[in-house]
């Protein structure tokens, strides 16, 4: 929401001694954004969120001016892309907005009233929430409008990458990081000023000092207020920069400096695992469809299903039924065959029943959007997907990659060519 400027004061003093509705008066400017302010109330609400998230997750917190200035920095990147989705008309409904706080809530284990009842707990309400979601979920729209449609991956990049990579033995890392920005053309001081910063870092950190701690503190990384988390990343999903090194690191390790055009970055390996084979239970099943029509209505379609199972019980062939009454003209030819069935190959209704039977056995008539169907298991088995999965995950490995180099430059063209007056240091 716009927030309109309102000038310094100097008078921070009494401001205990005023009214509520006096003191929301002498709230200041921490920031403008191109056309945008920030403001103090807010930049405040999120550095008490930063620090319960920081606290969650057992990392000691940096001095309150660092923090300030770290949030302030995400809130200032934040506004920018928000300034963008409201120039391209985008918005985020109210149904898009509930799916996403209900996933959350179940992503922790609880219904959305629990979920709200922990936010009101922890001094939060469940609508600053919904508008903090619906603040990231308009900045992805933008990124992915403006970034994500555009990176494609060839089948040629899938073929090089697999014949470069033992993929079947692929190992998986969990990495924080830390990053000290250059901007998109820096002086060759700024570049020794910011390596000599990323090497005091990483001395400050050999010698002790907790990495999480340092990257909330110091790092101009998206992931900084989680401590330089970036989660697990399988090797193909490691950003350009960090791939010739991390396979390579031992756990706890820290990385020299590595350069970028985003600047310099410190990488610590928290963890490693190694991945298996992708196996997954497939069937192979064959079915008879009965669609209602203008011919035949609901109840019509049921009972000639009805009556063709019957027909098969007492010894009737699937596959000529199939051929002769099967409105599924892609698998009646094939007397009803649907070949080896992958989960998630089906509609749920049909995937539930068929998971239901024995070998052998015909269903009950099945009704789904398309009609009435007589399913027939034939056999069952546990399949190596890997080569193909592999592909899958080829592709959207080499898309995260790219992904990621190309919004960590997108970002800082964007911060370039704003209009920012930082205030955060003016005294109110």
């Amino acid at each position: 929401m716009r927030k309109t400027l309102i000038a310094p004061l100097g008078l921070a003093f009494v401001l205990a001694s005023l009214p509520v509705s006096a003191a929301e008066l002498l709230d200041r400017v921490v920031a403008v954004v191109n056309k945008d302010a920030i403001m103090h109330s807010d930049m405040e609400e999120r550095v008490t969120q930063a620090s319960q998230q920081l606290k969650g997750r057992g990392i000691n917190l940096p001095p309150r001016n660092v923090l300030e200035r770290q949030v302030l920095d995400r809130m200032v990147n934040e506004q920018i892309q928000l300034q963008m989705a409201e120039q391209a008309n985008l918005s985020i409904d109210d149904t898009q907005l509930n799916t996403t706080l209900r996933g959350i809530a179940k992503d922790n284990g609880m219904s959305l009233e629990a979920f709200a009842d922990k936010l009101d707990k922890e001094g939060m309400s469940l609508a600053e929430v919904r508008q903090q979601v619906r603040r990231e979920l308009l900045v992805q729209q933008v990124q992915q409008r403006l970034v994500a449609s555009k990176v494609r991956i060839s089948d040629r990049e899938i073929d090089r990458y697999l014949s470069q990579q033992d993929v079947a033995s692929d190992v998986q890392y969990h990495l924080a990081h830390l990053l000290i920005a250059l901007p998109q053309e820096p002086t060759p001081e700024q570049v020794k000023t910011a390596r000599a910063k990323a090497e005091a870092l990483r001395q400050q950190i050999e010698q002790g000092t907790d990495f999480a701690q340092m990257a909330a503190a110091e790092s101009a990384g998206s992931q900084a207020l989680s401590g330089g988390d970036l989660g697990w990343r399988a090797g193909g999903e490691l950003p350009s920069v960090f791939a010739d090194v991390v396979p390579d690191m031992q756990v706890g390790q820290i990385s020299e400096p590595l350069r970028s055009a985003s600047g310099y970055h410190l990488v610590k390996l928290i963890e490693k695992r190694g991945a298996g084979k992708a196996l997954i239970a497939q069937t192979r099943a064959r079915h008879i469809l009965i669609q209602p029509n203008p011919n035949m209505s609901d109840d019509q379609a049921r009972a000639r299903a009805e009556s063709l199972r019957k027909r098969l019980t007492n010894g009737e062939s699937f596959a000529a039924l199939a051929q002769e009454f099967s409105d599924d003209k892609g698998s009646s030819l094939k007397g009803g065959e649907l070949g080896w069935v992958s989960p998630g190959q089906t509609v749920s209704s049909f995937e539930t029943a068929m998971n239901a039977l024995k070998a052998g056995e015909i269903s009950q008539p099945i009704k789904t959007r398309f009609g009435y169907h007589l399913i027939e298991v034939e056999e069952r088995r546990q399949q190596d997907v890997t080569n193909s999965s592999q592909r899958d995950k080829v592709r959207k490995t080499l898309f995260q990659r790219k992904l990621n180099d190309e919004l960590e430059a997108w970002q800082q063209q964007i911060r370039a060519e704003a209009y920012v007056d930082n205030r955060l240091d003016e005294k109110s």
